[in-house]
């Protein structure tokens, strides 16, 4: 098979080269009645990890996120058919997986009407082997329930190549979701800005696949860059700044290879905890007599639903007091009804904890902005550089052990990586170091400075020897999906060899 490119960037990723090689030989696992078809255009997109440096779970709390893209990436392969069947193909190596899943966009609907969340989020989860193909076909099914096309006019062969390492909390699931919609919106010429693919990306995330993630991911990975680390205000989805890193310091993953999973208990738990504590302020302060400014500021501060709109000091003094330690599900709903969260439901039967929770999202927000503001001056005075990336580390340290000690998120793999990281410390240029995304397990970010990699080399070594575990480093930055844009391949026919 011959590959001509006819758009897109000439300087393409090992992932891309290696798809190209598979087109080039023909391969089997490719081309079939369900695969591409060997001939006419595919559209190629690309969108990387994210590693979440502050803010984590906090983001669906309206928290402000930092965050920055890894050189990970997953590639999406999408051709037009000329039939109405949907086709996923996954090229990721596993025996957990069944390789392809396939849909005609009939499913889509009963007696002419389309189908519910539910019907589609019950329709992908029939077979745990193939509930990937929800994070791929789900985003077709998204595009029409949010009337962003009235019909699609034909079917599609969507190919999913990802290197990153699911359940790594560093989100292969949201770049797996935008790199989808990015090949979706060119094939059908929807014209979807970054934001909105974003969006939409965490609708197929909550509501088909299931799993109740906040936004953080998908806006990284569609709107993150290769050069800066975004600051997000996730209320719901507010860019505020790009922030250069400062020169010689390095943000560095480090995956445990301990999964984690946003549609595990614990996150869900965490999860439904901090609604229940917002459920219950706005509850207090609607029905208070108290009719101070204070009282006003708090009602005022979650009309929007977004917890960490209260200050840590008004957390302190008006609101850590109504807030029970934990409560039993089904008292909460005899008492409050059901949360606003449309992401999760309280089980009755559960004992959910809630001050913690609610404490966890408040100080984080507030050490995101703290740490941001620290970045920032390490970048501007070169002279106190290590003065204020001392300041920065304290707070992922402080991060770390919140999620473990206040969310419920901790892993003792995590904590054990972060010790030895604090423990070689600033005088071998590890700053800081915590745990990131969901929490449970995943990735451990750390706040380097100069030459470290002696250092990260024995930050490997003690792991293995404490854990029996081989850490895996990931770093650099791979554009986003908006500014990698898309490839356009012609696939022909190759001319065979001619023999004199």
């Amino acid at each position: 098979m011959k590959v001509e490119q006819l758009h897109g960037p000439k300087v393409k990723s090992f992932q891309v080269l290696e798809l190209e090689y598979l087109l080039q030989e023909d391969s089997p696992e490719i081309f079939s009645t369900f695969g591409l078809q060997k001939g006419g255009q595919v559209i190629v997109t690309q969108a990387p990890a994210r590693l979440d440096i502050m803010g984590g779970v906090a983001d669906y709390c309206g928290a402000n996120v930092f965050e920055m893209t890894l050189d990970r990436t997953a590639i999406a392969a999408c051709q037009a058919r000329a039939d109405r069947n949907l086709c996923a193909i996954t090229l990721r190596a596993g025996s957990q997986f069944k390789p392809n899943f396939h849909l005609s966009l009939d499913n889509f609907y009963t007696n002419g009407t389309l189908k519910t969340y539910t019907q589609m989020q019950e329709h992908f989860n029939q077979e745990p082997s193939t509930a990937w193909a929800s994070y791929i076909l789900g985003a077709f099914y998204v595009l029409l329930k949010e009337e962003k096309i009235d019909q699609l006019p034909h079917g599609a062969t969507l190919i999913i190549k990802s290197d990153i390492p699911i359940g790594g909390g560093i989100a292969s699931s949201a770049a797996v979701e935008v790199a989808t919609l990015m090949a979706i919106n060119q094939l059908y010429k929807l014209g979807l800005g970054a934001l909105e693919i974003a969006r939409l990306a965490q609708i197929v995330e909550n509501r088909v696949a299931g799993a109740p993630c906040g936004i953080m991911d998908q806006v990284t990975v569609t709107a993150g860059t290769s050069t800066k680390i975004l600051s997000i205000l996730c209320q719901p989805d507010k860019i505020l700044e790009s922030v250069a890193c400062p020169s010689n310091v390095r943000f560095i993953g480090i995956y445990t290879k301990v999964r984690r999973s946003t549609s595990s208990t614990a996150y869900i738990d965490t999860r439904i905890g901090a609604f229940m504590g917002l459920t219950i302020l706005k509850d207090a302060f609607k029905s208070s007599t108290d009719k101070s400014n204070e009282t006003h500021n708090i009602s005022e501060a979650l009309a929007d639903n977004y917890l960490c709109n209260i200050s840590v000091p008004e957390f302190r003094q008006q609101c850590q007091q109504l807030l029970p330690e934990e409560i039993l599900g089904e008292e909460f709903l005899e008492k409050y009804g059901e949360t606003v969260d449309t992401a999760t439901q309280v089980k009755p039967e559960k004992r959910y904890p809630v001050k913690s929770r609610v404490e966890h999202m408040i100080y984080e927000n507030a050490r995101t902005s703290q740490f941001i503001t620290m970045i920032k001056n390490a970048g501007n005075d070169r002279e106190h550089i290590q003065t204020y990336l001392g300041k920065a580390g304290k707070l992922m340290y402080e991060s770390n052990a919140s999620y473990r000690d206040l969310a419920g998120l901790g892993s003792p793999e995590v904590d054990g990586l972060v010790s030895i990281a604090e423990k070689i410390g600033e005088q071998g240029g590890i700053y800081g170091a915590k745990i990131t995304g969901g929490g449970g397990g995943g990735t451990v970010a750390l706040l380097c400075y100069g030459n470290i990699e002696n250092s990260l080399t024995q930050v490997l070594a003690a792991y293995k020897l404490a854990w029996g575990i081989d850490a895996e480093l990931i770093r650099g930055n791979a554009p986003g999906a908006y500014e990698f844009g898309h490839i356009l391949w012609e696939l022909k026919h190759s001319e065979p060899p001619t023999h004199f």
